[in-house]
């Protein structure tokens, strides 16, 4: 079993006594109600992609409620780290789990999610996935995480340090990043900006490129 693989284990396991919810209510706008039905109608660890993204989407926004978005969380994010094209994108999924309320969860829950979080961001740098990279890094910092456990990761690989550089280099020069998702002010975005900036990264920019924007 990789890294990645007990992460997702140990997300079902800290989140196994959250309750099924008995109905999830939304508005019909954004998701219909065979939609809803089949959200409940599946084991959850089997429920399908197509079938969880338009509650995924719009959760705590126009669908669903914090106790039962809980239950479907390790499904969504199971299904998030694993497929990269699915929708809702990472940085969304990490919109939601802001407005449940993370530092009432249980230590274990709380971990279980920071571990999740760590082994994916390990996976982006062994696959060299820098846009994978900078989607992780921008949804833990949209829940709140503080960086420097997962910025130090990223500086263990010189290569992915680059890759990651080069994605966000034009606006670097401007002390932002590239992402679209960033809302700003955002801590983590500004201890991104600052990492850049800061040795032994810019000393390997400057190394690499002869300057440092």
């Amino acid at each position: 079993m990789t890294a990645l693989e007990q992460s997702i284990e140990n997300l079902y396991e800290a989140f196994a006594e959250v309750p099924k919810p008995d109905s999830v209510g939304g508005c019909e706008c954004c998701i219909d109600e065979k939609e809803l039905v089949a959200l409940l109608a599946a084991p959850l660890r089997i429920l399908s992609p197509e079938a969880l993204s338009n509650y995924a989407a719009s959760a705590l926004l126009t669908v669903g409620s914090i106790p039962d978005y809980l239950y479907f969380l390790p499904r969504i994010l199971e299904i998030s780290a694993k497929e990269d094209n699915w929708w809702p994108a990472i940085q969304i999924t990490a919109r939601a789990i802001s407005q449940t309320e993370l530092t009432q969860w249980s230590p274990v829950q709380q971990a279980a999610l920071k571990k999740l979080l760590s082994a994916v961001i390990d996976w982006a740098i062994e696959l060299s996935d820098d846009s994978k990279l900078d989607a992780w890094l921008c949804a833990a910092a949209r829940m709140s995480f503080p960086l420097r456990p997962f910025l130090a990761q990223v500086a263990k690989s010189e290569p992915m340090i680059l890759s990651y550089f080069e994605r966000n280099a034009s606006c670097l020069a401007r002390n932002k990043l590239g992402n679209s998702f960033w809302e700003l002010p955002n801590e983590g975005h500004d201890e991104i900006v600052q990492w850049f900036k800061a040795d032994p990264v810019r000393q390997l920019l400057y190394d690499t490129y002869g300057y440092v924007s």
